[in-house]
C-alpha cells in the first residue's frame, strides 16, 4: 500500500465520527433494503449498514480506498457490500435501485451539488430517502463547506421533499454537524 493511501486511511480512520447507531434513528431500515454510500471511504457507515441489510452499494471514486474497504469487511465477515468505482457526477447505478442512499461528510466539496443530488434521487426508489450528513460552513471554516440551509435548498430543488433537519450535539472536532433527510 503506498503512502498516499496509508495517509489518507489514517486521517479517515481517525475522524471522530458521527455514531452510525444514531444514524438510524434517521430513517426506517428493513433486511431487504438496498443502500448506497456515497462517499464510502473506509467504509464506516457501509459496514455499519451492511450488518443490517441485504445489499450496500459503497460508491467511491478512489479505487485504493474500495480496495481498503472491502479487506477489512472481509476481515469482519461481512460480504453484502459491493464496491463501486466512480464519480458523484455519474453514479454507476441503475434508476429507481436504491431505498436509501446516504452522504455522511462527502458532499461538502462538491460543486455544482445540482448535479450529484440528481444523481442520487435519480438510483432512490420512488418513496426512497435520501440522509445527507455533512459539516456546517461557519465564519471561521477555512475548508469547503456548505451552509445546511444551502444544502435544504438544493435538496428541493432536486425534487426532494424534506422530512427531517438537525443539528446534533457532536461535532467533527470542533465543526458543527447537520443531518438533512429527503424523501423522493
Amino acid at each position: 500500500m503506498n503512502n498516499r493511501i496509508q495517509r489518507k486511511i489514517a486521517n479517515l480512520e481517525g475522524l471522530q465520527r458521527f455514531p452510525a447507531e444514531d444514524l438510524f434513528s434517521y430513517f426506517t431500515i428493513n433486511k431487504k433494503d438496498t443502500i448506497l454510500d456515497v462517499g464510502t471511504g473506509t467504509g464506516y457507515v457501509a459496514r455499519a449498514v451492511a450488518t443490517k441489510v441485504d445489499k450496500v452499494y459503497a460508491l467511491d471514486s478512489d479505487k485504493d480506498i474500495l480496495a481498503y474497504l472491502m479487506k477489512t469487511s472481509d476481515e469482519s465477515g461481512i460480504r453484502n457490500i459491493e464496491p463501486i468505482i466512480g464519480d458523484f457526477k455519474s453514479i454507476p447505478i441503475p434508476k429507481d435501485h436504491v431505498d436509501t442512499a446516504i452522504a455522511s461528510i462527502s458532499l461538502h466539496e462538491v460543486k455544482p451539488l445540482s448535479v450529484v443530488l440528481d444523481q442520487i434521487r435519480s438510483t432512490l426508489k420512488q418513496g426512497g430517502v435520501f440522509v445527507c450528513i455533512d459539516i456546517e460552513k461557519t465564519e471561521n471554516a477555512s475548508a469547503p463547506r456548505a451552509f445546511s440551509g444551502e444544502m435544504e435548498q438544493e435538496m428541493m430543488n432536486a425534487g426532494f421533499t424534506i422530512v427531517n433537519k438537525s443539528f446534533p450535539a457532536m461535532k467533527l472536532g470542533k465543526e458543527p454537524l447537520y443531518v438533512i433527510v429527503g424523501r423522493k
